[in-house]
């Protein structure tokens, strides 16, 4: 009896045995067969809208989307094409879209005129994005030739505060102080009416300062100041919309740094697929693309700067003049500080 009863014993503990081997099998089949694909998610796919001006500034965005990192984090993202910033911002603001990428100008002139934003993140950033071109068969070979001039300039963006950091730089001050004049273009009329004359010179940014330069070959002279003033791109939401999908915007800024990972990992790869979503040649973008630095963000020399800016929009009368208002509470610093907490140097 003793002996039939180890037997069956025997019996249960090999099959037991021979059950548990067959599940580490089917196991490990299940992972090999699923590996490097994305991580099932219980959560639902969450749906943004992100307005987008089509420039090598937002590549980022476009990187994320195209090698379908924002997939991978759990959401749905359609990208809306705008030819600059200011579309984007009104694309927020009139909820036709979700987020926007634009630079820190047209953003701080939206908050100083009341509307609820919040910035989820620094995307980029460079120095020498914005130039004045001048004709030179307007008497113009160096700045102070500027006096007198008409210069086309889109009010409101980062062109136009460039504009003013150069001129108080070298000392000539912008109307009603001086006799310099400001003729405001949106910025797909600027080439134009510098190459029919219209204007003496404009004030612009990448790649229109480019192709300004082109239209008058020969006869264009460039003025930069890379201490003037640096370009940042960023990334932003109304503040309600934020703060309803943290969760969201945790998935976003997670598949923006693993963007810009692939970015610096994979230069050449980056650089032919941002040309042929610009659908410019490879070589006509390389000597621009040294100059940006993608780098997710927010730092506290962002704040400062949104401050300075403010205090030009009142200056120059885009917005109503008063105390300069407490500009940190438009920095949505939750989803960077849940990821990727040393990328906030922000004093909060």
């Amino acid at each position: 009896m003793k002996t039939e009863m180890t037997g069956v014993l025997h019996s249960r503990q090999f099959r037991a045995s021979t059950i548990a081997v067959l599940a580490a099998i089917i196991l490990a089949l299940g992972y090999l067969s699923t590996r490097g694909q994305p991580v099932a998610r219980s959560s639902p796919v969450e749906k943004l809208r992100i307005a987008l001006p089509v420039l090598p500034h937002t590549a980022l965005v476009h990187i994320a989307a195209a090698k379908e990192y924002f997939a991978e984090e759990g959401l749905a993202v359609s990208i809306q094409p705008v030819n600059y910033g200011v579309l984007a911002i009104d694309d927020v603001l009139q909820e036709k879209a979700d987020l926007a990428v634009t630079a820190e100008v047209p953003f701080v002139i939206a908050v100083m005129k009341g509307n609820a934003l919040g910035m989820v993140a620094s995307l980029a950033s460079l120095a020498n994005d914005n130039a004045i071109i001048a004709r030179r068969d307007r008497g113009i070979a160096v700045p102070r030739d500027l006096v007198g001039k008409k210069i086309g300039v889109s009010f409101g963006t980062s062109g136009s505060y460039f504009l003013w950091a150069f001129l108080i730089r070298h000392k000539l001050s912008l109307p009603p102080n001086s006799i310099i004049m400001l003729v405001d273009l949106p910025p797909d009329r600027i080439v134009a009416a510098l190459a029919a004359g219209d204007v003496g010179a404009v004030a612009t940014w990448q790649p229109i300062s480019f192709q300004a330069q082109a239209a008058l070959g020969k006869n264009a002279v460039s003025f930069t100041e890379s201490e003037a003033y640096r370009t940042t791109m960023i990334a932003f939401g109304r503040s309600e919309f934020l703060t309803g999908h943290a969760a969201a915007m945790e998935k976003l800024v997670r598949a923006l740094l693993k963007a810009e990972q692939f970015m610096q990992s994979h230069p050449e790869e980056t650089l032919n697929l941002v040309a042929q979503w610009l659908k410019i040649d490879v070589a006509a973008l390389r000597p621009t693309w040294k100059q940006f630095d993608f780098r997710v963000n927010l730092l506290q020399s962002h704040l400062i700067t949104l401050e300075d800016e403010a205090r030009w929009a009142m200056a120059r009368g885009y917005v109503g003049k008063r105390a300069v208002p407490n500009l940190l509470p438009h920095l949505y610093l939750d989803a960077l500080l849940a990821v990727r907490p040393e990328r906030v140097t922000v004093l909060h």
